[in-house]
C-alpha cells in the first residue's frame, strides 16, 4: 500500500477482491454500495490554539500523507458515518477465528452498542470457505444473528463475514481461517454463487445511514479521496 499525492483534490476508488472476481466472471456486475475510511488520520492534530487563525485549525490533518484505496475489506479499520451515530459501534464477541475445523459451527451475535436495537446484514466474502448455517446457498443475509459453518476445502483459506447494522449502518468486520481438509478437492479459489436470503425481521428501522459494506450482486468498491 502506498500514499495518495494530497497536493491537489484526489480521488482514487478501486474494486475490492470480490469485485475484480465478479468482473473477470463477467457476470452480473453493478457497484451498489463503496466504503470509506480515514483511519490515518489523527484528529487530535487539529489545534484551536493556532496562531493563525480558524483557518490553520487543520493545518497539520490537510498536510498527512493519505493511503491509497485498499483492495482487501480487511484493511478497513474504520468507517466513515453520519455525526448523529458518533460512538455508536456493532459489537460481535470475537473478531478473528484461526484454525477453524471443517463442519465447525461459528455462531454470530452482534449488538448495536450506543444506538437503537436492529437487525444485521451478514456478508460473506468467500462462501467456498464458510456457509450460512440453514441456507448454505445464501452469501447475504439479513437477520438478527447468523451461524456459519467451515465447509471442506483444500488448502487451508481465509474469509471474512462483514456485519452491517440495518439501522445504523455500522460495519465490523470478522475474520474466519479454516484449515485444510486433505481429502477434499474444493479449492477455496474457485467461482461461488451470489444469493441472498431475507429472514423476517423483529425489530422497526428507522433513520440512520453511513458506513462502507458490499452489494449483495454487484461488485465491492473502496476509495479514499483528498481535497
Amino acid at each position: 500500500m502506498g500514499f495518495l499525492d494530497n497536493s491537489s483534490i484526489t480521488v482514487d476508488a478501486i474494486l475490492t477482491k470480490r469485485g475484480r472476481q465478479l468482473l473477470s466472471e463477467g457476470g452480473n456486475f453493478n457497484i451498489t454500495k463503496f466504503a470509506l475510511s480515514d483511519e490515518e488520520i489523527d484528529y487530535t492534530l487539529y489545534d484551536v490554539t493556532h496562531p493563525d487563525g480558524t483557518d490553520s485549525y487543520g493545518v497539520a490533518i490537510e498536510n498527512m500523507s493519505l493511503l491509497e484505496a485498499a483492495p482487501n475489506r480487511r484493511a478497513f479499520n474504520s468507517f466513515l458515518v453520519n455525526q448523529s451515530l458518533a460512538g455508536v459501534k456493532v459489537n460481535v464477541a470475537q473478531l478473528s477465528y484461526a484454525n477453524v475445523d471443517t463442519f465447525s459451527e461459528i455462531p454470530f451475535a452482534p449488538t448495536t452498542i450506543g444506538g437503537t436495537a436492529e437487525d444485521y446484514v451478514f456478508t460473506i466474502e468467500n462462501t467456498n470457505i464458510v456457509k450460512f448455517k440453514g441456507v448454505p446457498s445464501a452469501r447475504t443475509v439479513t437477520q438478527a444473528t447468523a451461524t456459519v459453518i467451515a465447509q471442506s476445502i483444500n488448502p487451508t483459506a481465509t474469509t471474512t463475514v462483514t456485519v452491517q447494522g440495518v439501522t445504523s449502518g455500522i460495519v465490523n468486520v470478522i475474520t474466519v481461517s479454516v484449515k485444510a481438509d486433505e481429502g477434499s478437492t474444493v479449492d477455496p479459489s474457485s467461482a461461488q454463487g451470489t444469493t441472498t436470503a431475507t429472514a423476517p425481521t423483529t425489530t422497526t428501522n428507522t433513520g440512520g445511514g453511513g458506513g462502507g459494506g458490499g452489494g449483495n450482486s454487484g461488485g465491492y468498491g473502496s476509495g479514499k479521496g483528498t481535497g
